[in-house]
């Protein structure tokens, strides 16, 4: 039983052609792989899209860092899916970095996006040294921050001019250690 596109393909040949069952089976043969083939190809334009993907949800799920259960119904998969997606295009900002610092650090932190040269610079203002888990802040910044951005780190550290002009004596500096002057009279650098 020959289909639409079968018909149509027969139509298309010589008029003698017509009553040829051999032909006719030739035809149908190839309408039966060009609708094979127009069925792979709209499933494979469905994976494309978080809304119609189905067995493509695993390609969506593992480069944004999703457990992959296989178990849970589309529905479920789709909606983590859909929620980091959001999450990450929606959050890159300013005042969302400054609250993952602060949280980090414990102190105030200055954040300034600069796009016209690719930079998000960070300066720990509030407290003095390098945070204890800055490879965890790292992390999760670099999830945050878009790819082509530069993320520059600037910290307040003590330097020579701060320690005298803060009149502070030889002689009371064994009561310090390393780390602590050189946090104690913070500047940026």
């Amino acid at each position: 039983m020959a289909g639409i596109r079968t018909d149509r393909m027969m139509k298309s040949l010589p008029s003698y052609y017509v009553n040829s069952a051999i032909m006719e089976a030739i035809q149908d043969t190839k309408a039966q792989e060009y609708d094979s083939l127009e069925a792979k190809n709209k499933d494979l334009q469905a994976q494309l899209s978080i809304w119609t993907a189905t067995w493509g949800l695993t390609y969506w799920e593992y480069p944004l860092g999703i457990p992959v259960i296989l178990s849970d119904s589309y529905d479920i998969r789709r909606s983590r899916v859909l929620s980091k997606w959001r999450g990450m295009s929606s959050q890159f900002s300013a005042a969302l970095i400054r609250r993952i610092c602060e949280a980090f650090s414990g102190g105030e932190v200055s954040v300034a996006i600069t796009p016209a040269t690719f930079q998000v610079k960070i300066t720990f203002i509030g407290t003095a040294g390098i945070p204890p888990n800055m490879d965890d802040l790292k992390t999760t910044i670099d999830s945050i921050v878009h790819a082509h951005m530069e993320v520059i780190y600037e910290f307040m550290y003590s330097t020579w001019d701060n320690l005298e002009a803060s009149g502070l004596k030889f002689s009371g500096m064994d009561t310090y250690t390393w780390n602590n002057l050189e946090t104690a009279y913070a500047d940026t650098v």
